[in-house]
């Protein structure tokens, strides 16, 4: 069992690494991806713990994975929501209107009329939060969208609003923030950054990322990020293959027939006959007949009447047989001998001999 464990668990993480580049697993939801991939691997497991059924492995795998893909999509989303649901989208407005450049007729008192450019006047801007409503806020995701890979409520993603973005000058590079120094008197400006749709996390039980985090250096006057680390999580994978080493062990019926057959080749070896000829644990295999131990020595072998055909000598007992308590055994010589060299002839005289002191012991004809 130790070695199936061992394989899967290093298979697990692997298989979860490797599956992206599948394009059958990138357009499946994860809660079929994660089954799909372990009931594979239970397949797998069952035949190398020799299950006769490997097929009951890979079912059970793939259904111990559920409730694990679930915790993990439940995780995901409850991330995802931390750092998008509720974000409310901003929007630019005037504070004050402006006007065009024009010309103005003036004339004073005495003068003639004349002409005065007034200059064009911008607008003031400002921004504020977009009025409540559809899209005004980041919507919030369940555990469900993520296990379903969004297909029913967010097909292309979860439609992020505009959001408000402060860039200073101060800090140069792909993504600009804040100037975290506040005796710097760089100038900051605002802008709105147009909505997106961001794609719903992955729920998969092979790996799981490492939260990001940020944090300001002040030596170096920069943020540096952390995390976001692929890492291999292990208790799933483990316990999905233990559900299907458990599943494919034989049943008490099958583990008693392998106990039999065992058994059956043990004793075909120690009598040096084949295994056909084994019937069961007390049985003589020397014997032939349907009438075995039904009474004295002349059942053991209906061909001669009494007498016993098998390995050996006629002293050496190499011959299994059923007796009864203060039952008497002969020699195969003194039963010959006593018939005057014909073994038949010895066991009749041996039967009239104990029919005679006991009346109700069988008799010859009865056995033979």
């Amino acid at each position: 069992m130790a070695l199936p464990m061992a394989l899967t668990a290093v298979a697990g993480p692997a298989a979860g690494a490797l599956s992206g580049k599948f394009s059958m697993f990138q357009n499946m939801s994860p809660l079929m991806a994660n089954a799909l991939k372990q009931s594979a691997l239970g397949f797998g497991t069952g035949v190398l713990s020799g299950s006769k059924r490997p097929w009951k492995s890979a079912m059970a795998a793939g259904l111990t994975s559920i409730p694990f893909s679930y915790m993990s999509a439940a995780n995901a989303a409850n991330t995802f929501n931390e750092q998008y649901a509720g974000a409310p989208g901003w929007e630019k407005y005037a504070k004050t209107p402006g006007s065009p450049a024009r010309m103005e007729n003036i004339q004073a008192a005495g003068m003639p009329p004349m002409q005065r450019y007034i200059p064009k006047v911008d607008p003031v801007e400002g921004f504020r939060k977009m009025a409540e409503g559809p899209g005004s806020v980041s919507p919030k995701v369940s555990a469900w969208d993520v296990l379903t890979g969004g297909k029913a409520n967010y097909p292309e993603g979860v439609s992020i609003p505009d959001q408000l973005k402060r860039e200073t000058s101060y800090f140069d590079g792909a993504l600009r923030r804040p100037n975290p120094d506040p005796s710097q008197s760089d100038y900051l400006f605002e802008s709105i950054e147009p909505g997106w749709k961001e794609p719903l996390p992955d729920a998969s039980i092979f790996s799981k990322t490492t939260p990001l985090q940020e944090i300001y250096d002040p030596k170096s006057g920069t943020y540096l990020t952390t995390g976001g680390e692929s890492k291999a999580d292990w208790l799933p994978t483990i316990a999905s293959q233990g559900a299907a080493v458990y599943a494919g062990m034989p049943t008490p019926e099958e583990e008693w027939e392998a106990t039999k057959k065992k058994r059956i080749k043990e004793l075909a070896f120690m009598y040096g006959v084949p295994e056909e000829m084994i019937e069961g644990e007390f049985d003589n295999p020397w014997n032939t007949g349907a009438f075995m131990n039904s009474g004295g020595i002349a059942s053991l072998d209906m061909d001669d009447g009494g007498g016993v055909s098998g390995p050996g000598t006629g002293t050496s007992d190499s011959i299994d047989a059923k007796l009864s308590d203060g039952e008497f055994v002969m020699t195969a010589k003194a039963v010959e001998n006593l018939g005057g060299g014909d073994r038949y002839e010895g066991a009749r005289k041996m039967y009239s001999m104990m029919n005679m002191l006991d009346p109700e012991s069988e008799t010859m004809k009865e056995v033979v």
